[in-house]
């Protein structure tokens, strides 16, 4: 079978976020490093070196932690922000919480008689200290401001890329469908009147780039027009069999991501037979995952001869789903061997997220 791998796409932000545990111990991590580091370049004695390592390790965690905690406690406040605004009340904070923590360091050394070296007076270590931390911090700052941008714009490219590939759809199902309207117009007019509002609908579904995620529920309401219509041109030699989960109808997926693959199937398959055929269409939850599959009859070497397609269908899919679920998500294609033949199966396999609406019936 072939397969369409996908890659990671992350979420932009400003400033990362350090409300998550895995976040502070990893720069707790960073921050002990630095302090080996700066231990090991000091020429003090051992007894020396080991207080220097204990009051700078406790001293630089303590601002640090402290500053993450602040940082996490604003980042609801900052989302509202302007990025220039961001940028320097975050910077504002880090300073602000380094003076407060550099004066109280200094009065606990004097309370507590540790004998650690920071001056007659809290104000010369206090002011290195803020020096020190304005510089850091305002480079740290640049560059998460940087990061953004670049994540901005890629987002950006991304979003545009996404539409413009949603927004395709086959030329040649518009002109069959067209043809066929034009061939009832007259004999049955009633069926033209359906046909014209099934492709009205899936249209303007196609054209709607508000909702990016739509539930299975919605999709095969999509997929049930485009079959309408496809019922009428092929004059009822479609049969459709649906085998959804009542879990599976709620769960999301992108838009226009199943229509393209039964139609894939009704044109390379069920339309090339001299006889009826069968679609299957099933939903199930596996686990953490969403699997659907179309399955179609494959056509005998004898059947109705058709253009081949360029898979632009297939790409545009694999693409999409590329650039919403990265890594977790699978579109696998591939043939098989059946009880009355072989058949077709595209696989569709995707994160399951339950849409936060009333569960529904099954198909």
């Amino acid at each position: 079978m072939k397969q369409y791998q996908v890659r990671t796409h992350t979420d932009a932000s400003l400033i990362p976020n350090f409300c998550t545990g895995r976040a502070l111990v990893q720069l707790a991590a960073v921050i002990e490093l630095i302090v080996i580091v700066l231990s090991l370049a000091s020429t003090a004695g051992s007894e020396a070196a080991q207080l220097r390592f204990v009051s700078l390790s406790l001293f630089l965690q303590w601002i640090v932690l402290c500053s993450a905690a602040v940082l996490c406690a604003a980042r609801r406040w900052l989302k509202l922000a302007q990025v220039g605004i961001v940028f320097f009340t975050c910077w504002g904070l880090l300073l602000l919480v380094t003076l407060v923590l550099s004066l109280v360091a200094w009065y606990l050394d004097l309370w507590l008689s540790l004998g650690v070296p920071l001056g007659d007076t809290p104000w010369p270590f206090t002011i290195r200290n803020l020096l020190i931390s304005a510089i850091v911090s305002l480079l740290l700052l640049r560059y998460f401001w940087e990061r953004h941008q670049w994540q901005e714009q890629a987002r950006a490219e991304l979003e545009a890329r996404y539409l413009a590939l949603q927004a395709r759809i086959r030329p040649h199902f518009l002109f069959n469908s067209l043809n066929s309207l034009a061939e009832l117009i007259g004999t049955k007019p009633d069926k033209a009147e359906e046909m014209v509002v099934d492709l009205a609908d899936l249209f303007r579904v196609s054209l709607d780039s508000r909702q990016r995620l739509v539930t299975l529920r919605e999709e095969i309401e999509v997929v049930k027009g485009y079959l309408r219509i496809e019922e009428i041109r092929l004059g009822g030699k479609l049969l459709v069999n649906w085998e959804i989960t009542a879990e599976a109808m709620d769960a999301e997926l992108p838009r226009l991501i199943l229509q393209p693959l039964v139609e894939n199937a009704v044109h390379h398959g069920v339309s090339r037979l001299r006889a009826r055929g069968m679609l299957h269409v099933t939903g199930r939850r596996e686990g953490s995952y969403l699997v659907v599959d179309v399955e179609n009859p494959v056509p005998p070497q004898e059947a109705e001869p058709h253009t081949e397609g360029t898979g632009t269908a297939v790409n545009n899919i694999a693409q999409r789903i590329k650039l919403i679920y990265g890594d977790r998500a699978k579109l696998i294609l591939g043939q098989d061997q059946g009880e009355f033949g072989p058949f077709f199966r595209a696989r569709l396999r995707l994160p399951f997220v339950q849409h936060s609406g009333e569960p529904g019936e099954a198909v």
